[in-house]
């Protein structure tokens, strides 16, 4: 009797690893989701300001330590004739930097500082200006002067 269940007890947990051990395979699909925002687009009025100019300085250090970017140092003086004049942009700047060697860097910028006002869904005649203004490769340029399609 206790072969007998002593045998029985070895074939269930035999057949319990034999079960345990099993695959499954599944598949499945993916859809690409195409998300975004789609916005309809939006104009402003602009009041620009008479051009500002201003500068700043700052000294030679050896290796470099310490002194700003120029890219860095560029932003800053945007960032401070922005606050200055309460301006949301500034148009047109243009930057002139010079330096004397082992000596005073100066980095100038001049612009006209200008503020967003009166925010308004565009209408028919905007999107057709926005139409005009848009930038395109030369072959579509010569194809919208031309009229007749004949590049592509």
């Amino acid at each position: 009797m206790k072969k007998i269940i002593c045998l029985l007890v070895t074939a269930a947990c035999g057949l319990m690893f034999l079960s345990s051990c099993s695959t499954l395979k599944k598949t499945s699909t993916a859809v690409d989701v195409n998300n975004g925002v789609y916005q309809y687009p939006v104009v402003a009025e602009m009041t620009v300001q008479q051009k500002v100019e201003s500068s700043m300085q700052w000294s030679f250090r050896p290796f470099h330590i310490g002194e700003p970017k120029l890219d860095v140092a560029k932003g800053n003086l945007v960032a401070d004739v922005l606050k200055q004049y309460n301006a949301d942009v500034l148009l047109e700047p243009q930057f002139k930097f010079t330096k004397n060697a082992f000596g005073a860097r100066l980095l100038v910028v001049t612009g006209f500082p200008a503020t967003y006002n009166e925010f308004r869904k565009a209408t028919d005649a905007d999107l057709e200006a926005i139409k005009a203004t848009q930038v395109f490769n030369e072959k579509e340029k010569l194809n919208r002067i031309s009229g007749l399609h004949i590049l592509k």
